[in-house]
C-alpha cells in the first residue's frame, strides 16, 4: 500500500512478533484453514460515499475488526438465525470461490479474504486517507470529497436479504488480500510487506 503514515500510533502493542508476509505467502495461510476461525485485521479500502475523479475514489480509510469470523458459511448462517431452512443464497457477483476462507475477482484474478462480522463487532475506523496521506474528515468534507452518500445514508437491509433480525445482524468482509495491512490468526501477527 502507498499510504503515507507510521501505523505503530494505530495498532496497540502485544508483545506479539509481527511476521512480515507477501499477498501470495498470506493467501497461502489462509486459503487451507477449515476450521472457524476468528482473526484480528486492520484493512485499507476505498470509502464507497467518496467521490470518483477518472475512475478513482478520492477517500479511502483504515478499519480495524478484532473479530472477524472465517469459515461461516453464509446461507447456512442466516438458516441457524431465521430457522428458515428453505434459504438460498443468491449467486456471488464477480468473485468465485476458491475455499471456506477465499474468493477471487473474475475481473481482476485478485484473491479476497472472505470474513462474517457478528453483531455487536464492527469496523473501528481508524484514519482517513486522500491521495496517499492522511486526513481527517473535517478536511474530507472542506475538500468536498463526499458524495451525496455521506451526508444522507440510505439504511441497510439485514442479511438474508432482509430476513434476518436486526439484533442477529451480520456483515461481510470481501477485502483483497493486497489491502491487509496487518492481520492476526491464531495469535501470530502477519503485516503485508509489497509483493
Amino acid at each position: 500500500m502507498n499510504l503515507t503514515l507510521s501505523t505503530k500510533q494505530l495498532v496497540k502493542k502485544d508483545n506479539t512478533k509481527v511476521k512480515k508476509v507477501t499477498v501470495n505467502e498470506l493467501v497461502a495461510i489462509v486459503e487451507p484453514i477449515t476450521k472457524s476461525t476468528v482473526v484480528n485485521i486492520i484493512y485499507v479500502v476505498d470509502d464507497s460515499r467518496s467521490k470518483t475523479v477518472k475512475g478513482v475514489k478520492q477517500v479511502q480509510k483504515m478499519s480495524q475488526i478484532t473479530h472477524c469470523y472465517l469459515n461461516h458459511e453464509y446461507t447456512q448462517k442466516v438458516k441457524n438465525l431465521t430457522g428458515d431452512e428453505s434459504f438460498v443464497a443468491n449467486e456471488l457477483k464477480g468473485k468465485t470461490r476458491i475455499s471456506g476462507t477465499v474468493l477471487q475477482s473474475n475481473k481482476t484474478g485478485e484473491k479476497m479474504i472472505d470474513g462474517k462480522v457478528l453483531n455487536g463487532c464492527t469496523a473501528k475506523l481508524l484514519c482517513y486517507f486522500h491521495e496517499g496521506k492522511r486526513i481527517t474528515e473535517a478536511k474530507a468534507i472542506a475538500a468536498d470529497l463526499w458524495t451525496p452518500a455521506y451526508y444522507n445514508p440510505t439504511p441497510k437491509e439485514t442479511m438474508g436479504r432482509g430476513t434476518v433480525s436486526e439484533e442477529d445482524n451480520f456483515a461481510i468482509i470481501n477485502t483483497y488480500f493486497s489491502r491487509i495491512y496487518r492481520i492476526k490468526i491464531s495469535g501470530q501477527w502477519y503485516e503485508v510487506v509489497n509483493k
